[in-house]
């Protein structure tokens, strides 16, 4: 599969999860998702839910912690 389709299929599935981001956006987290080296081997759904597991950092919990 070439890099266009690969990025569509992760943004079709990162829009499951988050049905109102706009689809520019999740086009371009798709593309960073497929950038990374370990996930393009990868099926893109399986990389998009990979990546959704790791979570949204809490930066004011992050703050909190020093």
């Amino acid at each position: 599969m070439d890099k266009q389709e690969w990025i569509a299929r992760c943004s079709a599935r990162l829009h499951a999860q988050w049905p109102t981001v706009p689809q520019e956006q999740l086009v371009e987290v798709a593309a960073e998702i497929q950038s990374e080296v370990q996930r393009q081997l990868e099926a893109p759904e399986l990389a998009a839910i990979q990546w959704l597991r790791q979570g949204i950092p809490n930066t004011e919990a992050q703050r909190n912690v020093g």
